[in-house]
C-alpha cells in the first residue's frame, strides 16, 4: 500500500493512500479570501492511483498555477507519475512518496492457478494464512503449522526482512 509520509511534531508519520480516491496535498487549509484564497486553491495538489492495462501507479496531479515540486523539478503540464520515495514539495510543505508496503498475514486470495509456497514448494490453498513479500511478490505459508514466511530472516528471493513486527525499510530522513 503506497504512502504519503508528512512531518509532524513528533517526527515522520505515514498517512497510507486508499486505492481508488484522490488525496489532497495543502499546506494550511484555505480561509483567506479574495487572491490569497485563489493562491491558496493553486497551491493544492492530488495523488491518485492510475491503473493501465494492470499495472498499477500513483501519480500527482497540480493546477497549471500550483507551485508543487518533485524532487525540485516543477510539475510539468500539472501531472507526474510518483517513483518510490519522491519528495512532494505543496506551498513550501515537504512530503515523500513512499510504494513501500508492509508484510501481512492474509487468507490467500482465490486465483485461476495454483500458488506454490516459496519456502516449503507446497501448495497454498486459496483460504489459508499467508504471505505475500511486498518486494517481490512470492507468496509463503505463515501460520503455527506452516511459518514459511519467518523461518528465516529474509525473503529466500530478495532482501526482505521476514519478521512480522518489521516495519518500514525505509523513513525520510529527519533534517
Amino acid at each position: 500500500m503506497a504512502r504519503l509520509w508528512r512531518k509532524n511534531a513528533d517526527g515522520w508519520s505515514a498517512e497510507e493512500l486508499a486505492g481508488a480516491e484522490r488525496t489532497l496535498i495543502e499546506a494550511e487549509p484555505a480561509t483567506a479570501s479574495g487572491a490569497d484564497a485563489n493562491a491558496a486553491a493553486a497551491a493544492r495538489a492530488g495523488v491518485m492511483p492510475v491503473d493501465i492495462a494492470g499495472a498499477k501507479f500513483w501519480a500527482l496531479i497540480a493546477p497549471a498555477r500550483s507551485d508543487a515540486r518533485v524532487n525540485g523539478a516543477p510539475v510539468a503540464a500539472g501531472l507526474r507519475v510518483l517513483a518510490d520515495r519522491d519528495e512532494i514539495r505543496v506551498d513550501g510543505e515537504v512530503r515523500y512518496f513512499s510504494a513501500e508496503s508492509l508484510a501481512v498475514v492474509v487468507p490467500l486470495p482465490a486465483t485461476e492457478r495454483t500458488l506454490y509456497c516459496g519456502r516449503c514448494r507446497l501448495e497454498i490453498e486459496a483460504g489459508s494464512a499467508a504471505i505475500c513479500c511486498p518486494t517481490c511478490g512470492i507468496w509463503y505459508h505463515q501460520s503455527a503449522e506452516l511459518p514459511c514466511w519467518t523461518y528465516t530472516p529474509k525473503c529466500g528471493f530478495c532482501p526482505q526482512p521476514t519478521a512480522l513486527d518489521a516495519g518500514f525499510a525505509w523513513t525520510p530522513e529527519e533534517d
